[in-house]
């Protein structure tokens, strides 16, 4: 079980890499036409709402904002010390925001990732491990 972890903890972590690059290269070059199309898909009107108020208006901050904390926690979750589990904590209630804010299929999606992120977070040792637990 504990090479479960280390490896979802791995993935997971290149998967906030992946997402960095994603807001910062692609995503930041029309951040409005992103959180347009975000709002359209957006099945809880709350969270549709929130999207055209709120991040729409900010798209660019919003996605810059996105990037670095993804490579934060990319980088948190990578270097396998004691900041993976406040890092995992972080993610998971950054998914459930996807969660809120996504269409029914990021809906599913996001909130099983939640789901992971804190489990994960609650079976880690609080103690660093600084050492890559596949064994």
């Amino acid at each position: 079980m504990k090479r479960f972890r280390s490896i979802a903890e791995i993935i997971i972590g290149a998967l906030y890499a992946i997402g960095a690059i994603h807001q910062l290269a692609f995503v930041l070059r029309d951040s409005e036409a992103f959180y347009e199309a975000m709002a359209a898909a957006s099945w809880i009107p709350p969270a549709t709402a929130l999207i055209e108020e709120v991040l729409l208006p900010r798209s660019a901050l919003v996605t810059i904002t996105v990037g670095v904390l993804e490579a934060g926690l990319a980088i948190a979750i990578l270097l396998r010390g004691s900041a993976v589990r406040p890092a995992l904590y972080v993610g998971g209630a950054f998914s459930v925001l996807g969660a809120i804010t996504g269409g029914p299929a990021e809906t599913v999606g996001y909130g099983a990732l939640a789901a992971l992120h804190f489990w994960l977070a609650s079976h880690r040792r609080t103690s660093p491990t600084h050492e890559l637990d596949v064994a």
